[in-house]
């Protein structure tokens, strides 16, 4: 019997990896890897502003590079019959005419405002509040889709601020698109803004479109916010696409150039982009009564819901809540923390900064034998921490902090938020900070699934994706003690790849449906983990002073 063959593709925030799959069993044939080089070196970014680009260069070159790879440790390249694409998002770009993004056009090749703002940059905060409110003042309040607040991480905040920024950009901005429905584009060679097929996941979760208002907002609201940009704001809002497509449907198929560069035909169809956690959802095997927790720098968690068991109860607080934006016919659920691994990475980078500062000059060793002791020392800092976390006695006053530290995402965003850690005194040790700060997110995690709870979304299972859900057993126990209830993880280590998998498989009509692609390709739990119930009750007291103290940093920041 004749093998068919899909291939997904997942931009995350670090990297870009595909994954080839035979399209019958769902078996991984192939996968590749492709760090962003430039992000790698830190380009474009500026930690204490919040700003986080990514040059396009970095997508387009990883794009290739893993495409190349799975074809080539693909059977029967000619097999292949369809690729899909997720990405993070919002990730929005300014471009030209042609769709290309302005920083790969003559004069704006280093200017960080022409790339990729990735969806983690917070530099639009003003702009969110000032949208939030407008919303909030209005006869129909635009944001309702995200809990009533409109996040700096969304596309019209960052817009917003990029306009505001420069007049050079303002001129030579013809159109903004998101990175899910560029990239799609790029493969398609699609080369006009009329042309383009939008994603209705982005764009419902993060665009403000919805079917309710016919699309996006009208006009009128784009005045009431800046009527000084107006001639600017209204041409970008008319030339995005009016109408969405859900991820069951191709954008294209292969354009002749990259059909030539990956050898493959130009049949092979092209699905329409989605956005990165709804796509790990869907390649975890998402159903209602299941929540998704999508572990990785920042994290997503995923529900869905039967439109008549919701009515039109909309879940305030919550990050994104739109008709099908995870599975057709279904309402998606979406929300999280702004920062999850990322908190980790924190740590560890300030733990390591003797090693990049006073070690790596040091005199006292050779050269080879230094930047291999800095690079060891890089390597086992987390599995040490970690094994001293995991070995210390679970008391009711040990420090305690909250995880805000790159804003709070739900229940109810805000970007402006910052982390606090509490309780040290002269013993405190390094391992019982890490400690706070991983019972933090869990506490996170346990307070956005209890408003979800509490809101009317059905809970009955967890299932962990995602880096952290396959490498911390620590966090993942720490996660089910937290919230007292068995997460399932996924023996799939690339659920997003494996969601656009599942999206390629259909588009290509080899199944009639995601859900039943879903059941025959989604691999099924390979572990769990299990609360231990003699932790409940000082956990929980720990919850409640965390809940304190959340509260206390939010009068502190209002009373400024």
């Amino acid at each position: 019997m004749e093998h068919l063959y899909v291939i997904g593709i997942d931009y995350g925030t670090d990297s870009v990896r595909a994954l080839l799959a035979d399209a019958e069993s769902g078996e991984e044939i192939a996968v590749a890897v492709c760090n962003y080089s430039r992000w790698g070196r830190g380009l474009y970014c500026d930690t204490a502003k919040s700003q986080f680009r990514q040059h396009p260069l970095d997508y387009l070159e990883g794009l290739e590079q893993v495409l190349r790879q799975v074809i080539a440790q693909c059977p029967a390249p000619e097999a292949i019959r369809a690729i899909a694409v997720d990405t993070t998002a919002s990730t929005p770009c300014l471009v030209d005419r042609t769709c290309t993004p302005l920083s790969l056009t003559a004069g704006y090749e280093e200017n960080p405002d022409a790339m990729f703002v990735l969806w983690k940059d917070h530099t639009a905060q003003r702009e969110s509040e000032e949208i939030t409110a407008l919303c909030a003042r209005g006869e129909i309040n635009y944001a309702r889709r995200s809990g009533n607040h409109y996040s700096s991480e969304c596309f019209w905040s960052k817009v917003l601020h990029l306009l505001r920024g420069s007049e050079r950009l303002r001129r030579d901005a013809w159109a903004v698109v998101e990175l899910c429905d560029w990239i799609p584009a790029v493969l398609t060679g699609c080369r006009a803004m009329e042309d383009l097929r939008s994603g209705l996941c982005a764009a419902g979760s993060k665009v403000m479109w919805a079917e309710e208002w016919g699309g996006y907002p009208p006009e009128e609201f784009f005045a009431g916010l800046d009527p000084v940009l107006l001639p600017i704001l209204l041409p970008i809002l008319r030339r995005l696409p009016v109408r969405t497509y859900g991820c069951d449907t191709p954008a294209g198929t292969l354009s002749p150039e990259w059909a030539a560069k990956l050898g493959l035909s130009e049949q092979v169809v092209i699905g329409v982009g989605n956005v990165d956690c709804h796509s790990g959802a869907v390649g975890a095997g998402i159903c209602h009564g299941t929540v998704v927790l999508n572990l990785g720098t920042s994290a997503c968690y995923m529900a869905v819901m039967p439109p008549e068991a919701m009515g039109d109860k909309i879940v305030e607080g919550i990050f994104g809540q739109v008709d099908g934006s995870i599975l057709p016919r279904m309402i998606g659920f979406e929300s999280g923390l702004s920062a999850f691994g990322d908190v980790y990475a924190w740590f560890k980078r300030l733990l390591c900064w003797p090693l990049r500062e006073i070690l790596a000059r040091t005199e006292l060793v050779d050269a080879p034998t230094r930047d291999r002791l800095i690079a060891e020392t890089e390597a086992g800092i987390m599995d040490a921490l970690t094994q001293g976390a995991a070995a210390l006695p679970l008391r009711a006053d040990a420090p305690l902090a909250t995880d805000w530290l790159n804003g709070r995402r739900s229940p109810f965003a805000d970007s402006s938020l910052t982390g606090t850690l509490t309780g040290l005194n002269l013993s405190t040790s390094a391992p019982e900070i890490y400690y706070a700060f991983a019972e933090a997110t869990a506490f996170a995690t346990k307070h956005i699934l209890d408003h979800m709870r509490d809101n009317g979304v059905r809970i009955d299972r967890l299932i962990g994706v995602g880096g952290i859900a396959q490498k911390s057993p620590f966090v993942m126990q720490l996660l089910a003690d937290t919230t007292g209830m068995r997460i399932d993880v996924s023996d799939c280590k690339q659920a997003g790849a494996m969601g656009a998998v599942v999206h390629a498989a259909t588009i290509a009509g080899l199944y009639p449906s995601v859900t039943e692609a879903q059941q025959a390709l989604c691999a099924p739990a390979s572990r769990s983990y299990v609360p231990d119930v003699s932790r409940q009750a000082v956990l929980n007291e720990r919850y409640a002073r965390y809940r304190a103290v959340g509260a206390f940093t939010e009068r502190l920041k209002n009373n400024r």
